[in-house]
């Protein structure tokens, strides 16, 4: 089921944009003499007036056959492909990761109608750095923020979102043993490290959110889970220091040398686990590489769902496709810079295949979301300037009109062999990637 699940949702995408390359070739004239989806052996064919409709054996892309949409077929005819202005021909080439970005937003559309789940840690202090605003404005460790400059916040990612973009000061009114207290905060800017470990400049006032010590997920084939530590189990103390909140606990086990001793509680009684670490390299706040100590778990937090009438869905929808363009994007450039290891960030077919399986247990919406999220993908890196991609016959077309005439026989023939040796060489990376990462996991459910 996991695999049907997983051919279904690749076709979707790949009918997504190659009907983009279809509706606009049509749209401009230009005959399209196949339309596949898959490639390999044909399995089912169906014709059509101008166009055959094939299905084919591997399903992992497709394409659309375009008349003369290479010099040895032109016969310059008005309908072929290479026949057409420069503009024509980009409106082509473009209409296909432009339907992969429609059809994203057209999902997130549905599931802001539908339901969209946000993280719900609650805006409580968990602690206040020395000497920092917060601690001289008199914040303490404990207090519950329940608005910023007068507006109010339900959610930590809200109380961080409006003080990093304040550039003065910031109105916090906190809760304090049933008390309403309000102090003014000046803010001062620092540099955080993002998702993808580059530096980005922000406003702060030294406080830190508190998250308990409950276990939310495992990371599968980690010491922590191989050691029997579940969810909902609740950490009482590391190495015999008690821990009463996800920093505390995470500082004594990110330095620890050796396995780390954890009391737990679990349904009202209280169990010690023995559990080995693991070590990883990342990047520390100063930017700096740092090896750390890790046993797989992640903090349980609490989610909600919110559900938008028509309008305010499309909004929704419109926001989350351009987080996730933008986040993809950035996933990009911080490959490119080293900040983001290559063999992290790039999944293929198995990759992509142990994601949709697992994503299939969590239910219909998320599932959905990650097609939205996978048809972004898609459209991004076919839009990539490298030959042979959507990206790379722009480029070409661009060329083009700047000359004023197309490329050369010669240059053009050359781009085509980069661009097949790019091709194999990323296919080669990929799947070996995919083997080493996900491979064992999914042998490992199969035999």
């Amino acid at each position: 089921m996991n695999f049907l699940i997983f051919i279904i949702i690749l076709s979707i995408l790949v009918v997504a944009h190659e009907f983009g390359h279809f509706l606009a070739a049509r749209m401009n004239k230009v005959k399209v003499e196949k339309f596949a989806i898959g490639f390999g052996p044909v399995l089912f064919t169906r014709k059509g007036k101008q166009t055959d409709f094939v299905v084919c054996l591997f399903p992992l892309g497709g394409y659309v056959k375009l008349a003369g949409d290479n010099r040895y077929e032109l016969k310059g005819a008005d309908y072929e492909f290479l026949s057409k202005p420069v503009s024509a021909k980009i409106k082509i080439v473009f209409a296909g990761p432009l339907f992969n970005f429609c059809f994203a937003l057209l999902l997130f559309w549905c599931i802001a109608m539908l339901g969209m789940t946000y993280r719900q840690i609650d805006p409580v202090i968990g602690s206040v750095k020395a000497n920092s605003p917060a601690q001289s404005a008199g914040v303490l460790k404990g207090d519950e923020i329940v608005a910023i400059s007068g507006k109010p916040v339900k959610a930590w990612d809200e109380v961080e979102k409006k003080i990093y973009n304040s550039k003065n000061a910031v109105e916090l009114k906190v809760k304090r043993n049933d008390r309403i207290i309000v102090f003014d905060v000046p803010t001062v800017q620092d540099e955080i490290l993002d998702e993808f470990g580059a530096k980005k400049k922000v406003y702060t006032i030294g406080i830190s959110v508190y998250v308990p010590t409950t276990i939310g997920n495992l990371v599968e084939n980690y010491p922590a889970q191989k050691a029997g530590i579940q969810e909902k189990d609740k950490v009482l103390s590391v190495n015999g220091k008690e821990v009463k909140q996800w920093e505390e606990m995470t500082d004594i086990i990110y330095n620890s040398k050796g396995p780390v001793i954890l009391k737990i509680e679990r349904n009202g009684k209280e169990f010690s686990f023995t559990v080995p670490c693991e070590q990883k390299e990342i990047i520390d706040e100063n930017g700096k590489k740092k090896i750390i100590s890790l046993i797989g778990v992640y903090p349980f937090v609490k989610t909600r769902m919110v559900k938008y009438n028509f309008f305010e869905a499309f909004i929704k929808g419109w926001e989350e496709l351009w987080r996730i363009s933008s986040v993809t994007i950035r996933g990009f450039g911080a490959m490119i810079l080293g900040t983001l290891p290559l063999k992290d960030a790039v999944t293929g077919p198995l990759g992509i295949y142990k994601i949709t399986a697992d994503t299939v247990k969590l239910g219909l919406l998320p599932l959905i979301n990650f097609m939205a999220i996978l048809s972004v993908s898609l459209a991004i890196v076919n839009l990539l300037p490298l030959p042979l991609f959507d990206g790379g016959h722009i480029l070409t077309f661009l060329v083009e009109k700047i000359r004023n005439k197309p490329l050369s026989e010669k240059a053009d023939n050359l781009l085509t062999r980069i661009g097949f040796v790019l091709i194999g060489l990323i296919v080669v990376f990929v799947f070996y990637n995919d083997i080493v990462r996900f491979g064992p996991k999914i042998w490992g459910k199969w035999f």
